[in-house]
């Protein structure tokens, strides 16, 4: 009887569910380095209804330490704009790169999620990323973009190659 009671107690005490920030990242081929996408989150664990995502480099092929993204690098490639969601939960992000594939930032099991369309299918965003090739100028050309995901509802792996237009 004693044990059940302070079962009962750590249980009703217990934390909820312990999140990570990181929503998703895009890497690319010319190096390690990579943009990771963090949900910015209260102390009551909702999202920041001012600022609910933010972007900085992890400087991977370096010693990893992190650093902002640049103006031109916010407006042309890593940046976004976020938007209330039309439902009224969350919010519609559109990345710069991708203006293609809105990602639905919101709370799923208490946790920041990143949703988009992956192969047709919905899908928890994981990871970009994109194929760079040299075309002698000052900015390389993409080849192609691989999207990665999980299955929100089977935890399968969802992935796509996307070529440009």
């Amino acid at each position: 009887m004693v044990g059940s009671i302070y079962l009962a107690i750590f249980v009703a005490a217990a934390p909820g569910p312990a999140c990570a920030p990181e929503l998703f990242r895009i890497g690319r081929s010319t190096n390690a380095n990579e943009v990771v996408y963090t949900a910015r989150t209260g102390a009551d664990g909702a999202l920041d209804p001012e600022d609910p995502i933010e972007a900085d480099w992890h400087m991977l092929a370096e010693d990893g330490h992190r650093e902002g993204l640049n103006f031109i690098e916010r407006l042309m490639a890593y940046g976004f704009s976020v938007d209330p969601a039309e439902s009224g939960k969350g919010f519609t992000v559109i990345l710069e790169a991708r203006k293609d594939r809105p990602v639905t930032l919101s709370l799923r099991a208490g946790c920041p999620a990143a949703l988009v369309t992956i192969a047709g299918r919905t899908a928890l965003l994981r990871r970009i990323f994109v194929q760079a090739e040299s075309g002698g100028g000052l900015i390389p050309s993409v080849a192609w973009v691989d999207l990665e995901g999980t299955d929100p509802a089977t935890g399968s792996s969802v992935k796509e190659r996307v070529f440009p237009q």
